[in-house]
């Protein structure tokens, strides 16, 4: 579950971790009175999970209370690029020397938390080349080390007080990460003013979603995801993410779903959606196939199924429950390979009135061909 800069922010502030002074406002003028208190000039941030919001001016500095009235109604009523806006976040402004970059996430691979820290703050850390960011193991048994934290930003340049600064801001970052069951904590950027003082311009926080029975205070609401279909995802315990194309997946597990996009990517087609649809469980096969279908860019449903740990009959027994009841009206493009396929490819077959694919880069090329 991601968190709005301003939820981030908050539990930076309780943790110790120095933020501008703000406050949040849902309409113009409450946005106007809150800047007699932040004082001039304010930044005004419109509140999205999307990254880029300064580049698509959700991020404005003004320097009266009718700019910053001006500026808030105008994203709460219009929008940003076509994403809504239901909240501002209005901030004192602060004068910034430099820009830093720091997160706490998990590598997958080393199977650990990790400090990530890089000089290029202020732009998304993917455009930074990898040489230009330090990466620290953390410990879980005896925490973030304070010499790990001064390694990674020795290059930085930066005075004794202000490297211990930012050594006392990572270890309450990683406080925050384990108090919340967090998949990433991320400052981005870590401001150095000009006066000297290190401070959290930026806040991004994603909750695990499997750990959310322990942080009841945050709520799956549809302010929390990018659009309907996702936040519906969410409702059934689905990981569903919109994408560009119109080529619909359903496919079993989330490793089967990335090898089917690179196979359509090859082919020269674009898919419509990632889902990982849960496989056997009839509930989630319905709920997963319903989706899909309810995207009005998909024009061909491809299932790609490989069952293995879940059976591929079982699989295809609930999708084929799940497609007599929903009767699609674009076409259905299938591959099913593994443990029980013989009686999945037979309902398919006689049941649906589709003939299965037995190789999937051949399923692939069908959906590519009829999406066009």
């Amino acid at each position: 579950m991601k968190l709005m800069e301003y939820e981030g922010k908050q539990l930076f502030r309780e943790a110790g971790i120095p933020v501008p002074g703000g406050a949040v406002a849902q309409g113009g003028s409450e946005a106007g009175k809150i800047t007699a208190e932040t004082g001039f000039p304010a930044v005004v941030k419109a509140q999205v999970l999307s990254g880029g919001r300064g580049k698509r001016g959700g991020i404005k500095v003004v320097n009266s209370a009718s700019e910053a009235e001006a500026m808030a109604s105008t994203l709460l009523r219009e929008g940003l690029t076509g994403e809504k806006v239901e909240r501002v976040l209005i901030e004192q402004g602060v004068n910034i020397a430099r820009e830093f970059y720091m997160a706490i996430t998990v590598d997958a691979g080393i199977g650990t938390p990790v400090l990530m820290a890089s000089a290029e703050g202020g732009v998304e850390i993917e455009s930074v080349s990898e040489e230009k960011i330090a990466i620290k193991p953390i410990n879980i048994f005896i925490g973030l080390q304070a010499f790990d934290v001064r390694a990674a930003v020795k290059s930085w340049g930066l005075e004794e007080p202000q490297v211990k600064e930012i050594i006392a801001i990572a270890a309450k970052l990683y406080d925050v990460y384990k108090s919340y069951d967090a998949d990433l904590v991320e400052i981005n950027p870590l401001g150095l003013t000009e006066e000297g003082s290190i401070v959290a311009l930026d806040a991004k926080v994603i909750i695990n979603d499997n750990a959310l029975y322990r942080q009841q205070q945050f709520q799956k609401t549809r302010d929390r995801y990018d659009n309907d279909l996702e936040y519906r995802a969410a409702e059934h315990n689905l990981n569903y993410v919109k994408l560009d194309g119109n080529i619909g997946l359903l496919c079993t597990g989330a490793g089967l779903t990335l090898a089917t996009l690179d196979l359509i990517i090859d082919n020269g087609g674009r898919a419509a959606n990632f889902m990982e649809s849960g496989g056997a469980n009839y509930t989630n096969t319905f709920h997963g196939l319903a989706l899909v279908l309810s995207d009005p860019d998909v024009r061909v449903l491809l299932i790609n199924t490989f069952g293995l740990v879940s059976r591929a009959d079982v699989i295809c027994r609930g999708l084929g429950d799940a497609i007599k009841e929903l009767k699609p009206a674009i076409p259905i493009v299938a591959s099913i390979r593994g443990t029980g396929e013989e009686e999945a490819r037979r309902i398919f077959r006689e049941e649906l009135k589709i003939e299965p694919f037995h190789r999937m880069e051949d399923a692939v090329k069908e959906a590519i061909k009829l999406a066009r």
